[in-house]
């Protein structure tokens, strides 16, 4: 069934008086927005590194797990207001594609004075508030030089053990304070398939098992120096290379059951997918920060970085266990580049107005090419493209957060933006090289209200432009499918107005917390799938004639549910250093679907979402464990929970199961720390059910149908980690 507003509203009602009763049995010695955990609250947990203090603090197991998952760093427009919702001294890392995962696990435990957790707002961050903030104060005058350093293995079912190795440097010179940081791992990942085919009369027709091993080979190096001057202000630099290798082979064993015309029945064919990637990225940013002695402060960040990426992929194929011949091939290149400078100007007046000022310019630079050639290695002239895009934009804008009460903070800011895209290539003749101006005024308010010193409500409106995906404006090769997806250089970023109230009671004793929060988006230029009914002008002509698709904007959209976050420390039931945490999003999507012209939901937006983690820490023995498992499961008509997805000659309904992990570590040898990790316990099993049309879906002519389930191997891993 799906979910209805009124169900949504009632939901959401009903969780707020349970929480408010709940709350009124509990009570706290705090009465400020702002929870700290002081150096002396870790002791007792040995920790090493930054993310080991964290993770024994309730309410930070999403933020982790979400900083974790996001290895490749960030993704959004420029620098913006919004951004990693961790903090080091009250500044976001200077950077974009630094992960802030890895630099929790680079900050020494010895380096951190105390940890805050922000709820609503609060003046004078980098970042706006997205309900929690966490911000972690280091000290001045940490140990002149110190070493964390971890050595270990990991191995997938089936295959190989890989060696990784990490060491983080820091030290102190007077008033500069450095770090170089190295990270290497050979990783691999094994996923199996089954794919069942069936005629359009029912009949099946094909059975093909499939294997997909994929090695990676990855180098980071990564290095920060901090200069603290006598007058107070501070320069901070850091960089990052990374290098990376990664093959990827396919087997695709195909059976056939019944006779094709090309293939007789029980005709055994293999085809292999052998697939090289090699991206190369580097990152130079940093942050200056000056105070003004009656001005307020400056603030200024710059980051600078390119990444180029090389895929050469190959298809070979053989019958009946025959010497394998070369079928087709695929070489795809990209380039993407950002240059982006953002200074800002923060001062307090009468001690209940803070009002920053300030403007950010952002350069995205990517390019784009794919060349095909047949069997005999001749091109492909008809799909070969080469592409190039560069966005120029500006932006201006002005906060203002007011202390109205002790309990009550409102913070607003209005942000003002132009941009400028260009493009150039080869493919579209009539608009071989044409540029677009965009223009935008995002606002946004905030109100937090403590309602005592537990209980916080909390209502946010703003609006927000997507990043364009600047190779969606190009073709692209689709490995799976052996085929060029076509591009759309007529994209427009995606507007989105959000709207959200949130409820949120901290229990006493520093015994956790459990919000909700419901939240409603109206999405205007929904980008998706659309037929591509002329190459040259893809506003005209018949839509039901298309027999290709292209990324396009389909209109409006709107997303709204509800949202439950909580952590509970476990003393009521003698386990004061256990931990229980959980996050649960349900929500329904609508948009038009521009091929069979029904309301269905959004793509690859998940209906259910959840995670629950648990940790537990022993630390009379020295121990931890623990274990996280969460899943997201998508939508579809009739509210099942599966993912559903159409195109101009397909039709997908995808299912998702939980992924789970677990793990185990001891204190040994002193301060080092033996860790296990089982991830991908339960083996993230997806399946897919696949219609596939005789051209355009709306005319309903069925070719066949595929039904596939996949599995991806255990990994386990084995890990030292120490420090000197």
């Amino acid at each position: 069934m799906i979910l209805s507003k009124k169900s949504i509203i009632g939901l959401t009602l009903a969780t707020l008086m349970s929480t408010t009763v709940l709350a009124q049995e509990s009570t706290s010695e705090d009465n400020s927005s702002t929870i700290t955990y002081d150096e002396g609250y870790f002791t007792q947990y040995r920790p090493i590194t930054l993310h080991d203090m964290l993770r024994s603090v309730p309410g930070t197991a999403a933020l982790l797990a979400k900083a974790d998952e996001e290895l490749g760093g960030s993704r959004v427009r420029g620098f913006g207001s919004s951004g990693d919702q961790i903090l080091i001294d009250g500044k976001r890392i200077a950077g974009k594609t630094n992960s802030l995962g890895l630099q929790l696990k680079r900050i020494q435990a010895s380096s951190v004075r105390h940890i805050e957790l922000i709820r609503g707002t609060k003046a004078g961050l980098d970042v706006q508030s997205e309900g929690l903030i966490i911000n972690v104060v280091l000290k001045s005058n940490a140990s002149k030089s110190s070493t964390v350093w971890t050595v270990g293995a990991d191995y997938a079912d089936g295959g190989k053990i890989n060696p990784l190795a990490k060491v983080t440097h820091t030290g102190e010179i007077d008033r500069l304070k450095y770090s170089l940081a190295v990270d290497f791992a050979l990783e691999e990942t094994r996923k199996d398939f089954n794919d069942t085919f069936f005629t359009a009369g029912g009949a099946q027709y094909q059975n093909n098992t499939l294997t997909n091993i994929h090695d990676r080979e990855k180098i980071f190096i990564n290095t920060s120096v901090e200069y603290n001057a006598e007058n107070g202000d501070t320069l901070r630099l850091n960089g990052q290379l990374e290098f990376d290798d990664q093959d990827t082979l396919e087997v695709d064993n195909q059976m056939n059951l019944l006779d094709n015309g090309s293939f007789l029945a029980g005709d055994d064919y293999t085809i292999n997918r052998l697939r090289t990637h090699r991206p190369f990225h580097w990152e130079f940013g940093g942050d200056y920060q000056h105070r003004f002695e009656n001005a307020g402060l400056l603030k200024t960040l710059f980051v600078i970085n390119h990444g180029k990426h090389d895929f050469v992929t190959n298809f070979q194929g053989g019958l009946n266990g025959g010497a394998l011949a070369t079928l087709s091939g695929n070489l795809t290149g990209r380039t993407h580049g950002e240059k982006i400078i953002r200074s800002s100007l923060t001062n307090t007046f009468n001690k209940v107005h803070t009002v920053e000022v300030g403007g950010e310019v952002a350069i995205n630079d990517t390019g784009t090419s794919s060349t095909s050639t047949n069997a005999a290695g001749v091109i492909n002239l008809a799909n070969q493209s080469d592409i190039s895009v560069q966005e120029v934009r500006y932006q201006a804008f002005i906060s203002h957060n007011y202390a109205i009460a002790s309990n009550i903070s409102l913070q607003s800011s209005l942000n003002a933006e132009w941009s400028k895209i260009t493009q150039k290539d080869n493919i579209h003749s009539a608009n071989p090289d044409f540029s677009r101006n965009f223009s935008y005024l995002k606002p946004r308010m905030n109100l937090r209200y403590d309602m005592d010193k537990q209980n916080q409500i909390r209502i946010t409106a703003e609006r927000k432009i997507s990043q364009l995906d600047f190779g969606s404006f190009g073709n692209s090769f689709d490995v799976e499918d052996n085929e060029v997806d076509e591009g759309n250089p007529l994209l427009v970023p995606e507007d989105r107005l959000e709207f959200s109230a949130a409820y949120e009671n901290r229990f006493a004793d520093d015994q956790g917390s459990i919000s909700v929060k419901a939240f409603y988006n109206k999405i205007r230029d929904h980008i998706s799938k659309i037929p591509n009914k002329d190459i040259n002008d893809i506003r005209t002509t018949n839509a039901q004639l298309a027999v290709s698709s292209l990324p396009g904007n389909i209109g409006n959209a709107k997303e709204y549910g509800v949202e439950f976050n909580g952590s509970l420390r476990l003393k009521i039931i003698d386990l004061p250093n256990a931990i229980i945490s959980g996050k649960y999003i349900l929500r329904e999507t609508e948009a038009n679907d521009p091929f069979l012209g029904l309301t269905r939901p959004i793509l690859y937006k998940q209906k259910h979402e959840w995670l629950i983690t648990f940790q537990h820490d022993l630390t009379g023995l020295g121990t931890s464990y623990g274990f996280n498992i969460t899943n997201k499961g998508a939508s579809g008509p009739g509210g099942g929970s599966i993912g559903y997805r159409t195109d101009v000659k397909e039709q997908w309904f995808k299912s998702n199961k939980p992924k789970a992990t677990f793990y185990v570590e001891q204190k040994v040898f002193g301060n080092m720390k033996l860790r296990f990790d089982a991830k991908n316990i339960l083996k993230a099993k997806t399946s897919y059910a696949l219609t596939k049309y005789t051209g355009n879906i709306s005319l309903g002519n069925v070719a066949y149908e595929e039904f596939r389930k996949a599995s991806e191997q255990r990994v386990f891993k084995i890990s030292l980690q120490g420090s000197f």
